[in-house]
């Protein structure tokens, strides 16, 4: 039994907190010194070996604005002599668990990012923070019981998600359902049904990964989809469960919903979906959702607290510096244009891309993961953090901008498709010239049943569009012209993609074609359903 299972166990929950949450209590002068020791360590373990004299020549940095200097800012191809092939031998150490990604097309399969024994205990030690964050209504409020139940929507091993659940379970005495070992063998659909149906009889605590599988979930429910009677139904703990679930809907005057059933403490999610999703999880589910950052290259970065507002970078995961968004678009329009980088005591509000150099081990170097975050304040007087706390904006490559005017990211085209209310199965916009203008083009397949004219649907998305951003109306005032454009996709066009990318060997994270930037070759395959 481990350390934290023995706190919980015992009732000592005030360390538990210390230990997981402690974080927030830092001053900034005391966040940045911690960043300052481990980069420090980060010198010593890697100047001996070939990655690390690759960038640091013969003799390491000697301060941080040393290290700023003489280190460029580094993408995956500086590191693919050393990690593509997995060489441990040029890594300062002899052991590493391997964390996958997604691969670039045309360049390598994918990408490989090495682990250290410190870094993967530490997702396990992030994943325990976020549970605290999600069930706690203030500070110093720990809900984790032993035997706690937990559904995880996210990829198995060898993504980095995987090791978040194995190093959660040797963390912490918890279930999942299903049982690790035999959700790894399952696809992604499967394995979330098999969660779901296993819950009916365990229970549900804690759920872990897409706000958008916690939503339709509860549209299935709503809509009478959720509850259909088997014979396994007639076990005690699941007739318990329903009978209560019928129960709470009759007294409400309401269809059931998921929240009948199951009393979740706490729901952590993480992706672009997490906003538009969060109000109809808590409607259906009764919490409401913590939202989380994070990558493969820069691991468990932070999540939000227990007030979901802004999140609070993990001071020991990486050392941050920042590219201000005016500096990020210079160097897009310029690549050889070398941005400018702020420290997180240098920052102010406003839009920035992250930069990461790994800690605890790790290899990569003021990394450029290619996300922009948002500052939403310097603290959160709130929660009493000094810290300064950030949204997600938006994957660099995915900002459609037009005419250099107006920038939209995933969020604003999605929440504006969502406010029309229209049932749709998915969608992918673009940035597209006609008629030698820039537009936004969105591709929509609408769900059977939806009677909404295509010409109601376009001007409401347009509409919804102009409002969240006043200045593509002011565009199209002083330009002339309509910049927006609707096609609707032919039924069953996002289904026929993933099946035949399926059958292509596509990677789990290629299954879905992306809903911002889509290339022609994804396109064409929506357009030709027959």
């Amino acid at each position: 039994m481990t350390l934290t299972a023995d706190l919980i166990k015992q009732g000592q929950k005030d360390k538990v907190w210390s230990k997981y949450c402690g974080y927030l209590d830092l001053s900034l002068k005391e966040y940045m010194q911690i960043q300052e020791r481990l980069l420090f360590e980060q010198f010593e373990l890697l100047k001996d070996c070939a990655i690390g004299k690759k960038f640091f020549g013969t003799k390491p940095p000697r301060s941080i604005q040393e290290f700023r200097e003489k280190v460029p800012l580094t993408s995956y191809e500086d590191y693919v002599e050393f990690l593509l092939e997995r060489k441990e031998d040029l890594l300062p150490k002899a052991h590493y668990r391997w964390a996958r990604t997604s691969g670039k097309s045309g360049k390598y399969p994918c990408k490989w990012v090495p682990l250290t024994d410190r870094m993967y205990e530490r997702f396990g030690e992030v994943a325990v923070t976020a549970m605290i964050m999600s069930s706690c209504a203030y500070k110093g409020d720990v809900t984790i019981e032993p035997d706690d139940i937990i559904l995880m929507s996210t990829a198995p091993l060898p993504y980095t998600s995987g090791y978040v659940s194995h190093s959660t379970e040797d963390l912490l005495d918890i279930r999942f359902v299903p049982p690790l070992e035999i959700a790894e063998k399952m696809d992604f659909g499967a394995r979330i049904a098999a969660g779901f149906s296993e819950g009916m009889e365990t229970g549900i605590d804690y759920f872990y990964g897409l706000a958008s599988v916690l939503g339709k979930m509860g549209e299935r429910f709503e809509q009478g989809g959720g509850s259909k009677f088997t014979l396994r139904m007639l076990k005690p703990k699941i007739l318990g469960r329903l009978l209560r679930g019928m129960i709470r809907s009759k007294l409400q005057g309401r269809a059931m919903l998921p929240k009948d059933i199951w009393d979740l403490k706490g729901v952590m999610v993480g992706g672009m979906d997490a906003e538009i999703y969060r109000e109809k999880v808590e409607h259906y589910w009764g919490k409401r959702p913590l939202e989380g950052y994070a990558s493969t290259e820069g691991g468990m970065a932070s999540f939000q607290s227990w007030n979901c507002k802004g999140m609070t970078l993990f001071p020991d995961v990486n050392f941050y510096e920042f590219i201000p968004f005016e500096e990020h678009l210079k160097n897009k329009e310029n690549p050889s244009y070398v941005p400018k980088t702020y420290l997180m005591d240098e920052i102010q509000t406003g839009i920035y891309e992250i930069v990461t150099t790994s800690l605890l081990g790790g290899v990569l170097m003021r990394y450029r993961i290619g996300d922009l975050i948002n500052f939403i304040s310097l603290k959160d007087e709130e929660i009493g953090c000094d810290i300064p706390q950030f949204r997600f904006y938006s994957r660099g490559d995915d900002l459609i901008d037009i005419s250099s005017m107006v920038r939209f990211n995933e969020r604003d085209i999605w929440r504006a498709i969502d406010n029309t209310g229209v049932k749709y199965a998915d969608w992918i916009a673009r940035k597209e010239i006609e008629s030698g203008k820039s537009i936004v083009h969105v591709y929509i397949e609408l769900k059977p049943g939806e009677k909404k004219p295509e010409e109601k649907i376009a001007e409401e998305i347009e509409s919804n569009l102009k409002i969240s951003h006043p200045d593509f109306a002011d565009m199209e005032n002083i330009l002339g012209g309509n910049n927006f454009k609707l096609t609707i996709l032919k039924a069953g066009a996002f289904d026929h993609y993933m099946e035949s990318a399926k059958a292509a060997g596509a990677e789990l994270a290629h299954l879905k074609p992306p809903h911002m930037q889509a290339n022609d070759l994804i396109l064409e395959k929506l357009m030709n359903v027959t």
